[in-house]
């Protein structure tokens, strides 16, 4: 029996759903393997773990500066081999309970969603030591160095435009595959705007605006509702706060003032129900949100993104003409408004989206990964 196995790093929610909706599709096709699912970062040390997890969630939220500057240095090939010595050592030295398991399963193949696994992996395979094959699942809409390690035997990236920025990288073009962010089932099946909205007791014929932040809840998500009532038009509003009770308290407080009608959810496991029953949303441009708005059709604004991956994203979004890019959040109303009255471009932007939207991506990363092994 073949031996699979699906890593993620817990740093962020988005390398953990691209994950687990790649894992979710094996049992849809006909493999007969075994496959594991892990957090690679339960394979390290206890202080690496928790300073891989929490020096992420300080940067974003609270230097996302520091973070993009990090982000481009890395980017730039001279920085980027200073540092990898460091990176190299400080993953080695920690990553000693990972490689053991590595080496007492003897995987066939490996399927990763996050670049730090990866990166110690390869190093492995160079000695022969790892005879698993390795697929590296980047989940962003721009090329990152850190993305790129020697002995990776498939990438499989968003858009021909990232694919070409991992050549320009070095990376052969036959190694890069184009099956884009994996993203659960449940966003492949087509569900019209009426059914979600019954299923989800929302009003069946308003304008809806789908509000995010993220797993963490993060942005300007409070100011974004408030300026949102004061739009010139009936609507309703669906806002989810993630892991952010604090903001789920601040709005519940401040919703007996508002004259639109909204909904505050914290974390919601059906954001594909939230997407169908939306005309448009507002949120943060992680990969896998980008990938299950363009699987869903729907129009996405993202409000001064964060400085690195995020910038990144909408930056795809913007060239492609299929979202909204704005540097502050009193930039929404005229933005939705315009978006509102104009049905025809409504309409060609949603078809824009459609032609760049891969909802099967988890499911054709399961069959490449089968194809590799058999």
């Amino acid at each position: 029996m073949k031996k699979i196995l699906i890593v993620y790093a817990s740093a962020g929610d988005g390398h953990k759903k691209a994950a687990e909706a790649i894992y979710k599709q094996f049992p849809d096709i006909p493999s007969g393997a075994e496959v594991v699912f892990i957090d690679s970062l339960n394979y390290t040390t206890r202080f690496f773990k928790f300073f891989y997890r929490r020096i992420y969630i300080i940067l974003i939220k609270y230097l996302p500066w520091l973070w993009g500057f990090f982000y481009h240095t890395l980017n730039n090939r001279f920085f980027f081999l200073l540092a990898s010595p460091f990176r190299a050592l400080t993953n080695t030295l920690n990553s000693k309970k990972l490689i053991d398991f590595l080496l007492k399963e003897q995987f066939d193949i490996i399927i990763s969603t996050h670049f730090f696994a990866p990166e110690v992996i390869s190093r492995f395979k160079e000695k022969s030591a790892l005879p698993a094959l390795l697929i590296n699942v980047v989940t962003d809409f721009k090329a990152h160095l850190y993305w790129i390690a020697k002995n990776i035997d498939k990438y499989v990236v968003a858009s021909e435009s990232v694919r070409q920025g991992f050549v320009d990288r070095g990376v052969a073009f036959e190694r890069i595959s184009v099956l884009g962010v994996p993203v659960r089932k449940g966003f492949s099946i087509p569900v019209s705007k009426e059914a979600a909205r019954k299923e989800l007791n929302l009003l069946a014929d308003k304008f809806t605006i789908l509000v995010m932040g993220g797993g963490l809840g993060v942005g300007p998500i409070k100011e974004v509702v408030s300026d949102l009532q004061r739009i010139g038009f009936d609507c309703q509003i669906i806002v989810v706060c993630g892991h952010n009770k604090l903001l789920a308290g601040k709005l519940e407080a401040m919703a007996v003032n508002f004259v639109k009608k909204t909904y505050v959810k914290g974390f919601y496991h059906n954001i594909d129900m939230l997407m169908a029953a939306s005309e448009i949303m507002i949120s943060k441009a992680g990969g896998v949100t980008v990938s299950e708005s363009l699987a869903k059709g729907l129009p996405l604004i993202c409000i001064k993104p964060i400085p690195g991956q995020e910038s990144g994203n909408a930056e795809f979004l913007f060239n492609h003409n299929i979202g909204f890019r704005l540097k502050n959040h009193g930039e929404i109303n005229d933005t939705i408004s315009k978006f509102f009255y104009s049905a025809d471009g409504a309409g060609n932007l949603r078809k824009k989206i459609k032609n760049l939207a891969k909802p099967n991506s988890a499911k054709e990363i399961a069959e490449l990964a089968m194809e590799m092994i058999r």
